[in-house]
């Protein structure tokens, strides 16, 4: 949801990131308008700040979106750096306590992040995957480590600790200062 980033961007434009924007997926109900929708804002930012590549934080299933946009939609030229926080990169066992279409992309078998995984990102970007032991949705919490990625432990945290704790503000900020 994209007001769930509202405390993140402001914390980051108090530190000189005047530049922070969320992408509302409202009415998208598929993985590919999900992605396509991304792709489309990152290329508009672009357009409209002169920028040749961006960062991107993503959350939870966020970050499997940006993945998918980097295959389907040429996303990954226009990346600089990619964090995720507790996204389920190799899918989550918790999937399987949901029956809709979307949940069910995230347990570990199905077939999206059985491709997803298929191929590895490219490396042209920076990528961090912030996770915790404490996770309650992503189960394995080690399924929240993307292959390629540098693994940044929050352990302590919580699914949701990510958006609302000033320790993940500032790791970020220093991941994006860096």
């Amino acid at each position: 949801m994209r007001g769930n980033f509202f405390l993140i961007m402001a914390y980051l434009g108090f530190f000189g990131h005047r530049r922070s924007y969320s992408v509302d997926f409202k009415g998208n109900t598929s993985w590919e308008a999900m992605a396509k929708t991304l792709a489309s804002f990152v290329h508009e930012v672009k357009r409209v700040t002169g920028e040749r590549r961006v960062d991107i934080v993503a959350h939870s299933m966020g970050g499997l979106v940006v993945r998918l946009a980097i295959q389907d939609h040429n996303l990954g030229p226009s990346l600089s750096t990619l964090i995720t926080l507790g996204t389920p990169h190799k899918g989550t066992y918790s999937a399987r306590l949901a029956n809709t279409s979307i949940t069910r992309d995230l347990r570990p078998d199905s077939a999206l992040i059985q491709r997803l995984n298929r191929h590895p990102l490219p490396r042209n970007i920076k990528v961090l995957s912030l996770w915790s032991r404490s996770e309650l949705f992503v189960i394995p919490p080690e399924f929240a480590i993307c292959g390629g990625s540098k693994a940044v432990e929050m352990t302590s945290f919580t699914h949701y600790s990510y958006l609302i704790h000033p320790r993940c503000w500032e790791t970020v900020r220093q991941i994006l200062n860096s």
